[in-house]
């Protein structure tokens, strides 16, 4: 799929197209409005994105102007110009959608894909093709439940190919759709590329030539084939893709991708607070001419944004206060002008102190990546686990006895830094009672991260194979238990499978129309680390959900205009929704109310008031019953 991006800010254009590279995105940029235009206007783009501000022709008016002329390419207007007004004007400009900086790099993603399918009448986010399945939110290609390794242009030919499943597409279109403009390949590359997806679609024993040849015009996937009482052949897939271990954290590749942007453009960020100051002092004169004010303006809005995608909330805050500021003839008004020149000095002093911003960055990072703990005196063992650990984008900590181990777990809870997501135990069930630890010491370990909110899986390795050693395990709240030998991929492995069933980074979906309550949950959430997105209008629901792509709902059943059990009823009709678990709240008791839930297709149903313990473990129990 190709993109055009149009903004004149070199941090947030680099940043962008890294990102959107890695999604499998082609990209071009345009730095003004005009330049713009012409992109636009002269190459076929799946997907167009626009600041607000850009030099020449701001990107209200691009985007105008393209639905004048009849260009109904999908436009996603990416400003840090909040507020309903602002919206409205972009929305009635002609825009898709409207996001607001800082933003999150998975959510532009899921609202680009969202738009993408809206565009190619596929509402399902998995791309089908018989067993075969691709996958644009993970980037993954699944055929009957093993995964294919794909090159990213090999990736992008099969997914234009299932996203065009109905037409002809010459070279030409090819390289349109999966080459930027600078880019020039010979018909060869396209061949190539064609030919490669070809050998590794047979190397996994996919059983038909997916993509055939039309002599003279190019090519298209084949008809998917019928069987001989002409219905398609039963389709053995799967809505939710197994996940590859090969596939490194795409939240941590972005933040890593952050620390080395922010190097990179330390002195324009110098230059820019130079503009501010230099407009400031000229103002307070009254010699700040329209065009310098201007600039500045747009130097504030620049920072505004890409400022809060480096998470420096406070520093964006400032920057919009400035912005706001400069917007207003100040020239006549003491006070706000000593503000103003506050409000730089502030932002100057949170942008001072580099090593503190990187550390922020940092710590980030670490929050975004997976920890898991072993617990093991064994040296050798260890060594293999960090190693195979490492190759798989986990990080490790060793700490060879129970005690210590509470030690660091105190230390952690205290100074609320990450926990681990998973632990595994090296335990001897076979040796002398006397040893030192015990058995008893480790399965009281075993319960204690068992007791943490939320509970934290843990793995035992074992020297033995009894029943009696496995219902101890399980007793005291066990995740899995091995036994030796077994290699440590094999146990990351099994480490992974207990992290994806944890709560962690899993997407709930909330709709109520209680606002209180919508404001009250994510806080009584968030020890179990869910990535909650909230809704009070019902009638948004659809747009939302494609876009989120959420593991679980909430609905709340009496709603104004939709009712939750309506909503319910709609999702399963559908063929992607139709399966995705449903929890409903209510302040109802009677069993007629409960019929009706239940009925329209519920999985759970629990009564308001709401105890934030037993809403997550009811939320757990649905994933993990889905998974």
């Amino acid at each position: 799929m190709r993109i055009l991006l149009v903004d004149d800010d070199q941090i947030l254009v680099q940043l962008l197209t890294t990102t959107l590279s890695q999604q499998s995105y082609a990209v071009d940029v345009a730095t003004d409005g005009e330049q713009g235009w012409i992109y636009g206007s002269t190459y076929p783009y799946d997907l167009i994105i626009l600041d607000w501000y850009l030099p020449k022709l701001n990107g209200i008016e691009l985007c105008r102007r393209f639905r004048e002329h009849n260009y109904d390419t999908p436009i996603i207007l990416l400003t840090a110009r909040g507020g309903s007004q602002n919206k409205i004007r972009g929305l009635d400009a002609g825009a898709d959608d409207y996001i607001c900086k800082p933003f999150d790099a998975e959510e532009l993603a899921a609202r680009i894909r969202a738009l993408l399918r809206r565009l190619n009448c596929n509402f399902l986010p998995v791309l089908r093709w018989g067993d075969l399945q691709l996958n644009p939110c993970s980037n993954e290609v699944i055929y009957q439940g093993q995964s294919i390794s794909l090159a990213a242009k090999e990736y992008r030919l099969l997914e234009l190919f299932l996203r065009h499943s109905q037409e002809v597409l010459s070279v030409d279109d090819i390289i349109d759709h999966l080459w930027s403009s600078t880019e020039y390949p010979a018909l060869a590359t396209v061949r190539s590329h064609l030919r490669r997806l070809r050998q590794k679609l047979k190397q996994a024993d996919f059983p038909h030539d997916l993509i055939t040849t039309v002599r003279g015009q190019g090519y298209c996937l084949k008809p998917f084939p019928r069987n001989d009482a002409g219905t398609d052949k039963p389709r053995l897939t799967s809505n939710r893709p197994s996940i590859s271990t090969e596939q490194l954290d795409k939240r941590l590749q972005h933040l890593t991708t952050l620390t080395s942007i922010w190097e990179k453009y330390q002195s324009k960020r110098d230059q820019q607070l130079v503009t501010l100051a230099q407009a400031i002092d000229s103002l307070g004169v009254g010699n700040l001419d329209i065009g310098d004010r201007l600039s500045a303006i747009i130097v504030a809005h620049s920072l505004a944004g890409n400022l809060g995608q480096f998470g420096l909330d406070t520093a964006s805050q400032l920057a919009k206060e400035i912005e706001q500021l400069l917007q207003d003839y100040l020239s006549h008004n003491s006070e706000q002008l000593v503000l103003l020149a506050k409000k730089l000095t502030a932002l100057r002093e949170e942008l001072a102190n580099k090593q503190h911003i990187m550390g922020q960055i940092s710590q980030k990072l670490a929050e975004n990546s997976s920890l898991l703990l072993i617990v093991s005196d064994d040296h050798n063992f260890t060594e293999q686990l960090i190693s195979e650990a490492k190759s798989q984008g986990i990080h490790t900590k060793v700490i060879s006895t129970p005690e210590l181990v509470r030690h660091w777990l105190s230390a952690k809870q205290t100074n609320q830094e990450q926990l681990p997501n998973a632990v595994l135990l090296k335990v001897s069930f076979a040796e002398d009672a006397s040893q030192s630890p015990t058995t008893q010491e480790y399965l009281a370990l075993i319960a204690e991260f068992k007791l943490l909110t939320p509970s934290i899986p843990v793995i035992v390795i074992a020297d033995r194979d009894l029943f009696q050693d496995r219902l101890l395990v399980a007793r005291h709240g066990g995740k899995f238990y091995l036994t030796q030998p077994v290699n440590p991929r094999q146990i990351i492995a099994v480490c992974q499978k207990s992290a994806q069933s944890s709560s962690f980074g899993k997407k709930v979906m909330i709709v109520d129309d209680d606002i209180e309550l919508l404001r009250i949950l994510p806080n009584l959430l968030k020890p179990w680390g869910f990535k909650l997105t909230t809704l009070d209008d019902p009638r948004q629901f659809w747009d939302v959900l494609q876009a989120v792509v959420p593991d679980l709902l909430v609905l709340d059943i009496e709603m104004p205009h939709i009712s939750g059990i309506e909503l319910c009823k709609v999702l399963r009709t559908h063929p992607y929704w139709c399966k995705l678990p449903v929890l409903f709240l209510s302040i109802h008791e009677d069993a007629a109310i409960s019929t009706q839930v239940f009925a329209s297709g519920a999985n759970d149903f629990i009564n308001k008031p709401v105890f934030a313990q037993q809403l997550a473990h009811r939320i757990l129990n649905r994933l993990n019953l889905k998974r």
